[in-house]
């Protein structure tokens, strides 16, 4: 019999999850990890300004107006374009953004079917989910070594070097990504409350009783 079991602590580190994988996929793909200094422009006597930026893979030359990707050949790309450690940093988050997203397809996976080959399937989730955000962990250790680079000199002046920003200033979008990894240790620490849950006296109970449904707090 096929039981659908939906607690609050499972929930929530479903939904937990599902806003870390966001958060680093949306980091991923935003060319705002390095911000240069402005750049005023006078057009037709209007006087304007723009903030040129750089992301794993990608920039923006005029704001969000001239943006594209300088990853053309993805990581076969020559090194003096594409930095050998952004290069590093792109696949361990590619691989952590996978691995997250496995997991959410696990947690919702876990709401029919509670156990693979006798495993729970939260516990194997979070820790695999642990796993992914060490890989998080490394991909944003490795994103300052490239800062040494002729494209970052380019953007930040001739005194960035890895792990110092010369004249450029952090992005958002690497706080986002910082923040979904962060996350993703915080979800692999619920899974464990989440499991415990889903395999409770009270939801045994309840399948005792013949339901199919179970919803707890």
């Amino acid at each position: 019999m096929c039981y659908v079991i939906i607690t609050g602590r499972s929930l929530s580190w479903l939904l937990i999850s599902l806003v870390a994988f966001m958060l680093v996929l949306t980091g991923i793909m935003t060319p705002k990890w390095l911000m240069g200094q402005p750049v005023v422009i006078n057009d037709n006597n209007i006087t304007g300004f723009y903030v040129p930026s750089v992301g794993i893979y990608n920039r923006c030359i005029r704001g969000y107006s001239d943006c594209g990707s300088f990853s053309f050949y993805g990581l076969a790309t020559e090194d003096s374009v594409y930095p050998k450690p952004w290069k590093a940093a792109m696949f361990f988050l590619s691989l952590c953004a996978a691995i997250q997203f496995a997991t959410v397809l696990a947690g919702v996976l876990a709401c029919c079917v509670q156990s693979v080959f006798k495993k729970s399937v939260i516990s194997l989730a979070g820790a695999t989910q642990a796993l992914g955000g060490l890989f998080g962990v490394l991909g944003m250790l490795l994103y300052p070594w490239g800062w040494g680079a002729v494209r970052v000199k380019r953007l930040c002046g001739k005194y960035s070097e890895p792990y110092m920003l010369g004249d450029c200033s952090i992005g958002w979008a690497l706080c986002v990504t910082a923040t979904g990894v962060a996350l993703i240790f915080l979800g692999s620490a619920l899974s464990k409350p989440a499991d415990k849950a889903a395999n409770s006296d009270k939801v045994q109970f309840q399948m005792d009783e013949g339901k199919q449904l179970i919803c707890l707090a």
